[in-house]
């Protein structure tokens, strides 16, 4: 017997044996051994982790303040908002959801997401497609759904920028409780 761990490939066709060949090792191997590195393939593909970041404390009130013209992160606790995909590769597809309450007591808000992908090399943060739109102090709760696809490999950070057009009032805020959650997709095989 052979240990055979297999290779990350998916060959689309391979030899099997038939009727008449003889029975020895190499006449069963090169099917086992494709059928191995199918297996191994399609285990590293699809849905990999979910990273994700709350707050829910039913006795202690939080406020989430942004106070920038620019799409900036929250101020007041700059740590929260934040999740991070460690092991991505080029080409993985990350789904993204961020729910809270939301309040623009300014002339028009905007929430959007931010990724960077090799956060800890010194990526470049993109904004991701989509946004949520307040004005005039109105106040919702508002859940929206975008997607990053990795450019660089490494650590990707996703978090929740805000920012602010014409005048600035009582403030732009998300409180009371949030939820940010990504889910990473590997579009190819990858043991990682």
């Amino acid at each position: 017997m052979a240990q055979y761990s297999g290779q990350e490939r998916f060959p689309a066709s391979f030899e099997t044996v038939n009727d008449g060949s003889g029975r020895d090792a190499a006449s069963v191997n090169v099917g086992l051994e494709a059928l191995a590195d199918r297996t191994l393939f399609l285990r590293n593909v699809g849905f990999r982790r979910v990273a994700f970041w709350y707050y829910d404390d039913q006795v202690r009130f939080r406020a989430w303040a942004f106070n920038s013209t620019t799409y900036s992160p929250n101020f007041t606790f700059p740590d929260d908002w934040v999740v991070t995909v460690p092991n991505t590769r080029v080409g993985d597809i990350i789904t993204i959801d961020a729910s809270g309450f939301f309040n623009a007591d300014s002339t028009f808000g905007f929430w959007k997401v931010g990724a960077t992908d090799n956060v800890t090399g010194g990526g470049t943060e993109v904004l991701t497609p989509g946004l949520m739109r307040l004005g005039g102090g109105a106040q919702m709760w508002a859940t929206f759904t975008t997607l990053h696809t990795v450019a660089v490999a490494g650590t990707t950070r996703i978090r929740l920028l805000g920012r602010y057009e014409g005048s600035l009032n009582a403030g732009l805020a998300a409180a009371a409780s949030g939820v940010l959650r990504a889910a990473l997709f590997r579009t190819s095989g990858s043991s990682e």
